[in-house]
């Protein structure tokens, strides 16, 4: 890590904390956490949104798969670059509570602690998966309907420092997980469509 980027850390990590952050970006992060209401909302999409919206679910499904399973995947074995808080003393680790059900962590007190660093000189940090899904996401829904893409990119922006703010990343490993994220959703729209393209071709 360079000089800027344990500057910034340390800005988002712990200057410019606030004990509603302290929740709401541990919540931001715990996408298991959401997961009924995810899928709920999967399923509506797909029973009411028509042909469009189940090609689109289509896209996302395997932009996320490429995005996280493939590509993210990947990149963390190879570069392995350390975790903050698993590099420095002074991070403050953020984290939901424990429950279970998953979804009923978000209504737990947020447990918020010094890191513990583990002498790692190995790690995950880079790329941050949950920033390449959400802009791999955001950018699919974008292709389709863009006022949904619009909000679903700030949500996307709001993950990714959230993942600085909790400690489990380094500021620069977020800007390259939001490329990732956009170049993986283009580039299955753009496969998409040219595969139905074809196919009206053939059937014409």
């Amino acid at each position: 890590m360079n000089a800027w980027d344990l500057s910034l850390l340390h800005q988002i990590n712990t200057a410019w904390s606030h004990p509603v952050l302290d929740w709401l970006m541990p919540a931001l992060s715990a996408i298991e956490a959401w997961l009924p209401l995810i899928i709920a909302a999967v399923l509506l999409t797909a029973w009411r949104g028509g042909k469009r919206a189940r090609i689109m679910l289509l896209c996302l499904g395997i932009a996320i798969g490429l995005g996280d399973g493939v590509i993210s995947n990947t990149l963390k074995k190879s570069i392995g670059r350390v975790r903050p808080r698993d590099a420095r003393p002074e991070v403050i680790v953020r984290d939901l509570g424990t429950a279970s059900p998953a979804f009923m962590r978000l209504f737990e007190k947020p447990v918020v602690k010094p890191s513990e660093p583990s002498g790692a000189t190995t790690g995950k940090s880079f790329p941050s998966s949950h920033t390449v899904n959400m802009f791999a996401a955001a950018t699919v829904i974008a292709c389709f309907y863009r006022r949904a893409g619009l909000f679903m990119y700030l949500l996307a922006a709001a993950v990714g420092y959230s993942r600085v703010y909790c400690g489990a990343h380094w500021p620069g490993d977020i800007p390259p997980s939001m490329a990732i994220g956009v170049l993986v959703g283009l580039g299955v729209v753009a496969v998409a469509r040219r595969a139905l393209a074809q196919g009206l071709e053939k059937q014409g």
